[in-house]
């Protein structure tokens, strides 16, 4: 689905909170899809997170975090047939790699569809992944394209662990929905399948020496 430049966020209600499980999955989604933006545990740490189509919520999420313009952000897809949907082509075995990998918490870089702005596609280039966690693909299946996710930190600053701490650094966002149990303090391992050879980006919590 191509992002709708100039997407208003609209009044939501009081922020949505608990934990993301079968029950709150269609109020999250609807948050989402609304134009919100919300705090979520993935399959590594607590992100930040919007539809990928509303550009007003991807920038306000680049505001809250202080980050400049040039950086993108990962975007999570709930299969590989949406993880189709953003990417342009796929270099040498690149998909068969992935689709042996996911879902897992490892970001494929990737060649991006021209209709992806470059705030999510910097140098013409996504990163995607399909996360491990089942009702967070659930989530992205019910929104129906993927979702931007950032980790909940101000950029050059440690991402944050309680919910508790995020919510006052970040008052005022749509949901705050808690992980049962503390979230693993290691952010997705990324890889740039653009190269020839797959290259290490940042090291995280999926082993990619050893994939």
């Amino acid at each position: 689905m191509a992002p709708r430049v100039g997407a208003s966020l609209r009044q939501m209600p009081p922020a949505v909170t608990g934990y993301l499980d079968r029950f709150s999955l269609r109020n999250v989604a609807g948050i989402l899809t609304g134009g919100g933006v919300a705090v979520l545990p993935t399959d590594t740490i607590y992100g930040l997170h919007c539809a990928a189509s509303n550009l007003d919520a991807v920038e306000m999420i680049r505001r809250l975090k202080g980050r400049g313009a040039g950086g993108g952000f990962i975007l999570l897809a709930s299969d590989m047939s949406m993880v189709d949907s953003v990417v342009a082509r796929w270099p040498d075995a690149s998909r068969e790699r992935c689709a042996e990998i996911w879902p897992a918490p490892l970001t494929a870089i990737l060649p991006a569809r021209r209709a992806y702005p470059s705030v999510l596609s910097p140098k013409g280039r996504v990163a995607v992944r399909v996360p491990a966690s089942e009702h967070l693909r659930a989530l992205i299946a019910i929104v129906g394209e993927p979702i931007v996710s950032t980790s909940a930190n101000i950029s050059g600053r440690n991402p944050m662990t309680r919910i508790a701490d995020i919510r006052r650094a970040f008052p005022g966002l749509d949901a705050y929905v808690s992980k049962r149990g503390r979230p693993p303090g290691s952010p997705s391992t990324i890889v740039d399948f653009t190269r020839p050879a797959p290259r290490l980006v940042r090291a995280g919590i999926y082993p990619w020496a050893a994939a």
